[in-house]
């Protein structure tokens, strides 16, 4: 992942046998209008650190979503990671992904766990 200079991120990923490249553009400074309506945002309340994203290709073409949301626990803190993606996208490209997504917040949360320790 590599910072644009107007502020989005080029991420790469391989997801299964694909390679994917797109960018992420204003994660978590601007709220795209599609969060309101989505299904999975969460109250306020129990989860207020929000941030999202569309996914797009080099051309401007939206090829998918972000929406993370995390809330503090008397524990620590709970997650909802949600992507969204095409629904034509095949099913084995969404199963690697979501593996992806769970070994990739897995690491971050780890990383920032040792940086407090």
């Amino acid at each position: 992942m590599g910072a644009e200079a107007d502020g989005s991120f080029r991420v790469v990923e391989n997801i299964g046998s694909h390679v994917s490249s797109f960018s992420m553009g204003g994660w978590g400074t601007e709220t795209p209008a599609w969060v309101a309506d989505a299904d999975e945002l969460l109250p306020e309340s129990e989860f207020p650190h929000k941030m999202s994203s569309n996914l797009f290709l080099a051309d401007g073409t939206v090829i998918g979503r972000a929406l993370v949301q995390f809330g503090d626990t008397a524990d620590g803190f709970t997650a909802s990671l949600t992507v969204y993606v095409p629904t034509a996208c095949p099913d084995d490209v969404l199963e690697h992904h979501l593996r992806h997504f769970a070994v990739e917040f897995r690491n971050w949360i780890t990383a920032a766990g040792a940086a407090r320790a």
